[in-house]
């Protein structure tokens, strides 16, 4: 295992982000002006991660599948994997539309559809069908060449390339499999440390993220529909205490001891509001701690497609309000088809930019118009600060799963594991 040096708590990374973010909050506050041209600052450091997180996802799962003894284990693991994905995706369904039904944070709005812009949401709709078919979904993880999937660090696609090289190499080098884990190790030692050294800027993209935010929206984005925000910070905290609790705690151990073991990569996501910055440290932090690098590399970069619980608490939360803000009855019947229909669109939730709002359209359009698609205006105001929750979430889900995969599949190394979250 790598050994890690503990820093003291004011010379960590996360206290840095954390720095970085009241600053930039200040900042946006005092200088609106100056902060909304801080963007390109953000959007250039999440390319720079995302340029790591292709080769990083690729010779992990490489050499993960090298290593194994196996490929029955690998199918074991990935069905395993998708096993745990659709139950807790659809519990994480479940919870934001029970959260949406039962704490009502649409009554009263009292808005009209005919109210709404429909040329603010087109940029949304246009490609709905795309991300919400379930083909295309599977068809998109092929890509159309070898590059552009590490330059755009689409996670499905390198997923791919991987496997189909692994396969190849676990075959083709069987007499040179020790020699190829440890050039391919070697070469992951090499990515990690450059990316330690990457992540280091990660405080001024929190700086610059928090200020634009600030600065574009204002104090609003705050408090513009708090009912909403307050909503979905409680079904996302009821799902990872309780649900993920429930969870960690029948494989032994404390869901609070897992949040302050991943408490650096958390700040940095909720920072950027991406769950992709914290992709390639989160695999590496993972690895250290005693999980199988097999189960490490399979589940991790398959969740960030296929377990977005964040995301799915935000949709199906979302679609409830809508219902209550717009004065939209649904029935039971109406509800289940929901939870079926976001059952199937949720997983082609990522990769895409404004994946949120394609999938929530492409839902609404599969409904017949029950609701209208228009009604999705309402949320653009807010869609950063849910964001960060969904993308928060999302990052909490797929470690979990990671760890829960690989003690399953007894890759688990409890006391190392033990020792490291305490």
């Amino acid at each position: 295992m790598i050994q890690q040096k503990k820093l003291p708590w004011f010379l960590s990374l996360w206290f840095f982000v954390l720095v970085g973010m009241a600053g930039g909050i200040i900042f946006g506050f005092i200088e609106p002006l100056y902060a909304k041209q801080l963007k390109p600052i953000v959007d250039n450091f999440i390319f720079v991660i995302k340029i790591f997180v292709g080769p990083i996802v690729f010779f992990t799962v490489i050499s993960g599948i090298i290593g194994m003894g196996s490929l029955k284990q690998l199918g074991t693991i990935g069905a395993k994997s998708f096993l745990y994905f659709e139950v807790v995706s659809t519990l994480a369904l479940l919870i934001g539309l029970g959260f949406g039904h039962f704490l009502h944070p649409g009554l009263g709005m009292n808005l009209s559809v005919q109210d709404m812009d429909v040329s603010l949401i087109s940029k949304y709709t246009a490609h709905e069908n795309d991300v919400t078919s379930f083909s295309n979904i599977m068809l998109s993880a092929i890509p159309d060449n070898l590059w552009t999937p590490f330059i755009k660090g689409n996670t499905l696609q390198i997923l791919f390339i991987a496997l189909v090289s692994g396969f190849i190499l676990f075959y083709a080098g069987a007499r040179h499999r020790t020699k190829i884990i440890s050039k391919l190790h070697s070469i992951q030692v090499f990515l990690f440390k450059l990316l330690s050294y990457v992540m280091w800027f990660s405080p001024i993209a929190a700086f610059s993220a928090m200020s634009f935010m600030i600065g574009q929206f204002g104090v609003n984005i705050i408090w513009h529909m708090f009912g909403l925000v307050l909503t979905m910070i409680s079904a996302c905290l009821f799902f990872i205490l309780v649900v993920l609790g429930a969870i960690a705690k029948l494989a032994g151990f404390s869901i609070f001891q897992f949040l302050r073991f991943i408490k650096d990569e958390i700040i940095l996501v909720f920072a950027t509001s991406s769950s992709e910055s914290a992709l390639g440290p989160i695999m590496q932090k993972l690895k250290n701690s005693g999980v199988n690098e097999s189960v490490v590399g399979i589940v991790v970069p398959a969740g960030y497609s296929f377990n977005l619980d964040g995301t799915n608490i935000y949709l199906s939360l979302v679609i409830a309000f809508l219902c209550q803000a717009f004065n939209i009855h649904l029935s039971l019947e109406e509800y289940v088809v929901i939870i079926l229909v976001l059952m199937a669109t949720s997983k082609g939730a990522a990769g895409v930019s404004g994946s949120g709002f394609i999938v929530l359209a492409g839902t609404l359009a599969a409904m017949h118009g029950k609701i209208p698609v228009v009604t999705i205006a309402i949320l653009l105001g807010i869609d950063k600060i849910m964001s960060e929750l969904r993308s928060t979430t999302n990052l909490v889900g797929n470690s979990m799963a990671a760890v829960i995969v690989a003690s399953m599949e007894k890759s688990l190394d409890k006391d190392e594991f033990a020792k490291v979250i305490k």
